[in-house]
């Protein structure tokens, strides 16, 4: 992520799923799309271990103003949870 002092304004999300080939699933559809302005808005995501053996999508957004970071959030949990749909509703069970 970049400097706190560049990026003043942040968000974070952790959304917890299943299996790690989940979250790296909804990883890879949410990061196909780019922000309009890199230069002013910045994102992050990997995939990281909870607690309870089911995986974390971690994602991370900062932005030089709050102007910004307000669509920027909000689009992408629209596009997370729609992903997260998808994959609960066509996952094969195991």
């Amino acid at each position: 992520m970049a400097a706190a002092t560049a990026y003043p304004h942040t968000f974070e999300a952790r959304l917890t799923l299943g299996a790690r080939e989940d979250a790296e699933m909804v990883m890879k559809s949410l990061m196909v799309d780019r922000e309009l302005q890199p230069d002013k808005v910045q994102r992050t995501m990997r995939v990281i271990p909870a607690s309870d053996g089911k995986f974390t999508l971690l994602i991370q957004i900062a932005a030089t103003e709050v102007r910004l970071l307000r669509p920027a959030s909000s689009t992408l949990m629209d596009l997370a949870v729609a992903c997260s749909k998808a994959i609960e509703q066509f996952k094969p069970s195991r």
